[in-house]
């Protein structure tokens, strides 16, 4: 973990891409998108949500009814007992765990020694559209509510997201959509951010 191999920056550089385009010599870091838990567990840590209580019962993102045959139905609102890590989630072979299927979370009645990484559609509407990440842009406004500037609470919003100052632009972008569409909808955006769930 120390070596400069290991350290590298995902960061493309002209020079590193026409020597080595496919980084077959490791010149830099090739770009990881986080797995379906670390992308939920990321959401609820940065809207202050996250609840970081370890050991005891786990949580279920889904409703079990049991009549001839066993049903689960994911649940459209998660309630605040569910903001736990994902390890302690309760998966069951029969469950469709909306944000984290999407995001390519292997069924676990199957051995998974390696992961798929799709990118789909269906992964950009559910975090743009799924109560969960409405109700984390929620508290993630409301956790930049303490700064009273509009400034101020756009770099708090990056050094919680992003751990880094905006660059002049993004501040005046931000700055213009909080005043026409308000902090949720830029918490929102901040949510879906491709900076957010990738590895740099």
């Amino acid at each position: 973990m120390r070596s400069k191999a290991y350290r590298q920056s995902s960061a493309w550089t002209k020079a590193g891409g026409q020597l080595d385009a496919d980084s077959r010599f490791l010149w830099r870091f090739p770009p990881r998108r986080l797995s379906a838990e670390e992308i939920r567990d990321t959401i609820l840590q940065l809207s202050g949500q996250l609840d970081l209580a370890a050991g005891g019962p786990g949580f279920r993102l889904y409703r079990f009814m049991q009549d001839n045959v066993c049903t689960y139905e994911p649940l459209d609102i998660h309630p605040p007992d569910t903001y736990r890590r994902a390890v302690y989630h309760q998966n069951a072979r029969a469950s469709v765990v909306d944000l984290m299927t999407d995001f390519d979370l292997p069924d676990c009645a199957f051995s998974s020694p390696r992961r798929a990484g799709t990118t789909t559609p269906l992964q950009a509407l559910t975090l743009l559209n799924h109560q969960f990440t409405l109700d984390m842009a929620k508290a993630l406004a409301g956790r930049l509510l303490r700064q009273t500037l509009t400034q101020g609470q756009v770099e708090e919003a990056f050094q919680l997201a992003f751990q880094r100052p905006p660059r002049p632009m993004e501040m005046e972008a931000s700055i213009a959509m909080i005043e026409k569409h308000g902090l949720e909808a830029f918490s929102r955006a901040l949510l879906n951010a491709n900076e957010l769930i990738y590895l740099d």
